[in-house]
C-alpha cells in the first residue's frame, strides 16, 4: 500500500507567509489597476504631441531618410523638428514599427511604470529602515500621487520621455543597480538627451570617478552607435542643430522656465540676455553643484541629486514644464521632512513644501498670460505666476547652500 504524501494546505502554512502574499497580492493588483486608469486616462487615441517627433524620426530612419527634417512633409507648425541626438531616434524604432495606436499605449505604460518606480525609489531613499512591503505600499502611492502633479500630467499628454529617464536616473544614481554596471543608465539617458549629462559632472565633484567613467564611456558607446548608423545626421545634430536653442520651440514661451526662457520674457526676446544668461548659468551650476556636493557629503544621497538636477533644468536653454518631473521626488522629500523637523522650523518647511505642491499641481505659469507673445507683458504678481518653477528650483538651490554651508540638513 501506498501512502501518499501530504500535502501542505493554505491553512496549515506560517501565517506570516499567506501574510505576505496577501500583500504582494494586492500590492501587485494596486499597480495594475493604476496602469490600467492610466491607460484609460491618456488612450491610444490621445495625441501625445511629442511622440509624434519621435516616431516620425524613427521612421525616417528606417526609410533612409534625414531625421533632422522629415518634419518639413507635414504641414507647417502641425509638426516640431526632432531635437534629440540620432541615438535617441535608434531607441524609438520599436514604438515606430508598432504603429500609432499600439506605440501611444506602449508610451503611456512605460510612463505609468515608471511612475511606479520613481515612488518605490525615493520611499526607499527617505526610509531606508523601513520594510519592503511598507516602501511599497508608501511608493506605489507616491507614485499614483503623482498624475497629481503638471510636469507629470504633460509628459503623459505629449507621449514624453521625461519620466523614463527620471527612473533610470533616481535607480542609478541611488545605488540600484549592481556596482560595476553603475553610471551606464546615466550615460544612456545622456545618449537619448543630452541633459542628464549634467550628472556626470555630478558624479565627478562627489568623487564617483569610477561610475563617471562608466556613465561617460556609456554616452560615449550611444553616440558611437549614433554615428554608426547616421554618420551624416550625427555630423548635422552636433554642428547645427544641438546650437539652435529655438528649434524646440520659442525661447519666450511660458512653458520655458529656465534662465533663458525667464531673460527672454523679461527682455521681450532674446536679442541682448546673452551676458545676463551667461552669467545666471555660471552662478547655478557652480553653486547647484557645491550645494550638491556638500549634501552628499554629509550623507543627503537623495538632496545632492534633486539639486543637482534643478541646476540642470535651469542652465538649460530650454526647460519645459513637462522637465519638472523631478517635482515628485522634491514633493515626496518635503513633506516627508515635515513629519521629521521639530515644531519650530516646521512652519516653514510646510510653507515651502505647500509652495511646490501648488505651484507644481496647478501648473502655475499656465495661469498667467500666454500665447500670441502675451509673455512679453507680465507685470506685478503675473510675473510670479509665469517663473513660479524657475523660482521654486532656484530658491531651492539657494536655500540648500544656506543649510549645507552650516553642515545641517535641509530639513
Amino acid at each position: 500500500m501506498t501512502i501518499s504524501p501530504v500535502r501542505p494546505t493554505t491553512s496549515s502554512r506560517p501565517p506570516a507567509l499567506r501574510t505576505n502574499r496577501r500583500r504582494t497580492a494586492l500590492l501587485a493588483a494596486a499597480a495594475a489597476v493604476f496602469l490600467g486608469l492610466c491607460l484609460l486616462r491618456w488612450n491610444p487615441f490621445a495625441l501625445q504631441y511629442d511622440l509624434r517627433v519621435y516616431v516620425v524620426a524613427s521612421r525616417a530612419f528606417l526609410h533612409g531618410q534625414d531625421i533632422y527634417t522629415a518634419h518639413h512633409a507635414f504641414p507647417k507648425d502641425m509638426l516640431l523638428g526632432f531635437t534629440y541626438p540620432p541615438f535617441a531616434a535608434l531607441v524609438f524604432v520599436p514604438v515606430a514599427l508598432l504603429g500609432t495606436g499600439a506605440g501611444r499605449v506602449v508610451m503611456t505604460l512605460a510612463s505609468a511604470s515608471a511612475l511606479i518606480v520613481i515612488g518605490l525609489v525615493t520611499v526607499r531613499a527617505l526610509r531606508p529602515n523601513w520594510s519592503r512591503y511598507s516602501v511599497a505600499a508608501a511608493g506605489l502611492a507616491v507614485g499614483a500621487a503623482g498624475v497629481a502633479l503638471e510636469p507629470v500630467r504633460s509628459s503623459f499628454d505629449l507621449g514624453q520621455i521625461n519620466l523614463l529617464l527620471l527612473a533610470m536616473l533616481l535607480v542609478d544614481l541611488l545605488g540600484h543597480l549592481p556596482r560595476r554596471y553603475r553610471g551606464v543608465l546615466v550615460g544612456i539617458a545622456t545618449g537619448i538627451k543630452l541633459t542628464p549629462g549634467i550628472f556626470i559632472l555630478y558624479l565627478l565633484v562627489t568623487r564617483r570617478f569610477r561610475e563617471a567613467v562608466v556613465a561617460s564611456a556609456a554616452t560615449a558607446a550611444t553616440m558611437l552607435a549614433g554615428a554608426i548608423a547616421m554618420p551624416t545626421g550625427t555630423w548635422q545634430f552636433f554642428t547645427k542643430y544641438m546650437l539652435d536653442p529655438s528649434r524646440p520651440g520659442a525661447t519666450h514661451f511660458i512653458s520655458n522656465q529656465s534662465w533663458r526662457g525667464v531673460f527672454a520674457r523679461l527682455a521681450g526676446g532674446v536679442q541682448g540676455i546673452a551676458p545676463a544668461w551667461a552669467l545666471a548659468v555660471a552662478l547655478t551650476l557652480a553653486i547647484g553643484l557645491w550645494t550638491a556636493k556638500r549634501a552628499y557629503d554629509h550623507g543627503y544621497r537623495l538632496e545632492s541629486i534633486l539639486l543637482t538636477a534643478l541646476t540642470g533644468v535651469l542652465i538649460s536653454p530650454i526647460s519645459w514644464t513637462g522637465h519638472f518631473v523631478w517635482a515628485l521626488p522634491i514633493c515626496a522629500l518635503l513633506w516627508f521632512r515635515v513629519v521629521e523637523v521639530s515644531s519650530g522650523k516646521r512652519p516653514v518647511l510646510v510653507a515651502f513644501a505647500a509652495l511646490w505642491t501648488v505651484s507644481i499641481a496647478f501648473g502655475l505659469p499656465w495661469t498667467a498670460p500666454h500665447l500670441g507673445d502675451k509673455e512679453y507683458t507680465l507685470r506685478g504678481f503675473d510675473l510670479f505666476l509665469g517663473n513660479s518653477y524657475t523660482i521654486c528650483a532656484a530658491t531651492t538651490i539657494l536655500l540648500g547652500a544656506y543649510e549645507f554651508r552650516r553642515r545641517k540638513s535641509i530639513a
